[in-house]
């Protein structure tokens, strides 16, 4: 077997991954990636779904619909037509921590002695 070069393909790839490295930087995008496969699952399933019982094909919809609920409140990635529904909803549920750098503390100085020389 003869040996391939693929150096050609390597930087073909680097400078590709270069392109998508600000998408994957967001996290609306993986949100939006992962919604996607989401929904092709579904597509899938469909003969799988269709044979079950309604009333549980939408308990499983209710379900996805308040994880989704959830993470949008969490993230705050909703669509803006959702805005005021997650507005309202959103003081009943935890938030996404806050990472920008902390405020320091001001340190007091401790008391000084007064030292009486006799």
């Amino acid at each position: 077997m003869k040996d391939v070069d693929l150096t050609p393909l390597n930087k073909a790839g680097t400078g590709l991954w270069q392109l998508f490295q600000p998408l994957f930087a967001e996290h609306a995008f993986i949100t939006i990636v992962c919604a996607f496969f989401a929904v092709l699952m579904t597509l899938s399933f469909y003969r799988f779904l269709k044979s079950l019982n309604p009333g549980l094909v939408g308990f499983i919809l209710f379900l996805i619909f308040g994880m989704l609920m959830l993470h949008w409140t969490f993230t705050r990635t909703e669509p803006a037509v959702l805005k005021p529904v997650i507005d309202w909803v959103a003081p009943f549920f935890p938030s996404a921590p806050n990472y920008k750098e902390p405020k320091p503390t001001p340190v007091k100085k401790a008391p000084t002695k007064s030292v009486s020389r006799a």
